[in-house]
C-alpha cells in the first residue's frame, strides 16, 4: 500500500495518538452543517470545480468555484505568498476539488492528517486557511446566509478593533507617537505597538521598548488602551525584568514577550510581571492552545484565523477556549479581506469580547482596490452587513492585473 492512501486509511484513533491536529469525528459542527443543507450537500452544483491563487503585492488572494458558477472569495496567509501558492496549486486543491462545500470539515481532516508531515503549523495550515475561508464564503452565497450564521449564529452586530502598527514602519518614539495621536483622533480606543524584535534578535543590545511605551503613553493619555507586542523578543530573564519596567505604563496586555513554544518562561514570565501576557499567535490547533494554557498560561489567547486552519480551524479553537473560560483576542496581520473573515468570526464567538486586531491599510497596498462593500468603521468599531457569505464583493479583473504583475 502506498504511504498516502496508508495516512488516508488508517484509524483516526491511531493517527491522534501521534499527531497535534484536532482528530474529530463528524458529530458535531460537521454534521450540523451537513444536516442543515442535507439536500444541497447531495447536489453535484455545490461541488468544488476549481480553486486559484491570485498573488499581490502582499497578500495572496484564494477563489474556489462551484459547478454552477458561484466563486467564494478569501485570502491566505502571504508569509511567504509563493511557497503558499505553490502548496495550494500542486498539493492541496486535489483534496479539495471534487467535494461537495458542505463536507468542509471532512474534507479539510482528511487534508491535514494526509499532509501532517508539513505541519503541524506553518505553511500547511497557512494554506489551508485561504482555502477554508473562501469555501465558507461560496457556501454562505449559496445558502443565501452570512458566514457567522454557518458558524453558529451572530453574537454581537459590532466588534471594537484595536489598530496595529510597527517600529518598522515608525521607527523612533518620536513619529510612533505621533502615528497614535493621529489614531486616536480617527476613533480608535485600543491600540498595540508592534516591537518586531523576532527570535533572531532576543534581548537586542538596543532595545528601547521602555521609550516607546512611556512616548506612547503620553502621546495618547490615560483613558486609551495600549499594548505592546514584543515578538518573542526576549529571554526569560530579561522578558521579567523589563516586563516590570513596563507595568508603569498601564499596559492592557504585553504579547508574546519570550518564545512561544518554552511554556516554562511563559509561565515564569506570567507569575512575575504585573501586565496580561497574551500568546496564541503560533498555537495552530486545539492541542496547542491545550499545551499553552496548561504549561504557560496566558490571560487571553490570539490565534490568528489565517495562521490556524481558516474557519474550521478557528470555529474548533473558539469552542475550546469557551470550555475553558478563556478570552479571544483575535491575531489579525492582513487588513483586507483577513479582516473580514476574522469579523464573522469574532462575531460569533463567545469569548471574543476584547477589543480585536486591525493591520492598518499599509500593511497590504493594493488590496483595498479590489474589494468594495467592506465593513463600516465607526467610533473604534467595525460593523458587519448581513449579507450572504462575506458580506463583501471582489473585483477579479483588478484581481488578476496585480496577479499578472506580481507573478514572476
Amino acid at each position: 500500500m502506498k504511504r498516502s492512501k496508508f495516512i488516508k486509511t488508517i484509524s483516526s484513533a491511531t493517527l491522534a495518538a501521534g499527531l497535534p491536529f484536532p482528530m474529530m469525528t463528524f458529530s458535531t459542527q460537521q454534521t450540523g452543517l451537513r444536516a442543515r443543507f442535507s439536500e444541497m450537500a447531495k447536489d453535484d452544483d455545490f461541488v468544488i470545480k476549481d480553486i486559484d491563487t491570485y498573488l499581490l503585492r502582499k497578500a495572496l488572494f484564494v477563489s474556489v468555484e462551484l459547478n454552477n458558477g458561484v466563486k467564494g472569495w478569501a485570502e491566505a496567509m502571504p508569509n511567504d505568498k509563493r511557497s503558499s501558492r505553490t502548496l495550494i496549486e500542486k498539493t492541496l486543491k486535489n483534496y479539495f476539488e471534487g467535494t461537495n462545500i458542505f463536507d468542509v470539515e471532512k474534507t479539510w481532516d482528511q487534508c491535514i492528517k494526509s499532509e501532517y508531515d508539513l505541519g503541524p503549523g506553518g505553511l500547511l495550515t497557512y494554506s489551508i486557511s485561504g482555502i477554508d475561508c473562501a469555501i465558507y464564503d461560496a457556501m454562505g452565497k449559496v445558502t443565501q446566509k452570512p458566514v457567522y450564521d454557518l458558524l453558529g449564529g451572530r453574537l454581537r452586530d459590532s466588534v471594537e478593533i484595536y489598530a496595529s502598527f510597527t517600529r518598522d514602519v515608525y521607527p523612533t518614539p518620536e513619529k510612533a507617537a505621533e502615528k497614535a495621536k493621529q489614531l486616536v483622533e480617527e476613533g480608535y480606543k485600543t491600540m498595540k505597538f508592534r516591537m518586531r524584535w523576532g527570535l533572531e534578535n532576543q534581548d537586542p543590545p538596543n532595545d528601547n521598548t521602555v521609550q516607546f511605551a512611556k512616548a506612547l503613553r503620553a502621546s495618547i493619555g490615560t483613558d486609551i488602551r495600549l499594548s505592546m507586542d514584543a515578538n518573542m523578543g526576549h529571554t526569560e530573564k530579561r522578558a521579567i525584568t523589563l516586563g516590570k519596567e513596563l507595568e508603569a505604563f498601564d499596559l492592557a496586555w504585553w504579547e508574546e514577550p519570550t518564545a512561544p513554544y518554552d511554556y516554562g518562561a511563559i509561565k515564569a514570565i506570567v507569575d512575575n510581571v504585573n501586565i496580561p501576557i497574551v500568546f496564541g499567535e503560533h498555537a495552530y490547533t486545539v492541542e496547542q492552545i491545550d499545551h499553552l494554557l496548561t504549561y504557560g498560561g496566558s490571560w487571553a489567547v490570539n490565534p490568528d484565523l489565517l495562521k490556524c486552519g481558516g474557519f474550521t480551524g478557528g470555529k474548533r479553537i473558539g469552542d475550546f477556549i469557551a470550555k475553558k473560560d478563556v478570552k479571544l483576542v483575535a491575531h489579525n496581520s492582513r487588513p483586507s479581506l483577513s479582516t473580514v473573515c476574522m469579523l464573522h468570526w469574532v462575531c460569533a464567538t463567545k469569548m471574543a469580547t476584547l477589543p480585536q486586531e486591525f493591520a492598518l491599510r499599509e500593511k497590504a497596498p493594493g488590496a483595498f482596490d479590489c474589494l468594495s462593500g467592506f465593513p463600516e468603521f465607526k467610533n473604534g468599531r467595525l460593523y458587519i452587513s448581513d449579507r450572504p457569505g462575506l458580506g463583501v464583493e471582489v473585483d477579479e479583473e483588478q484581481v488578476k492585473a496585480f496577479d499578472k504583475k506580481y507573478t514572476k
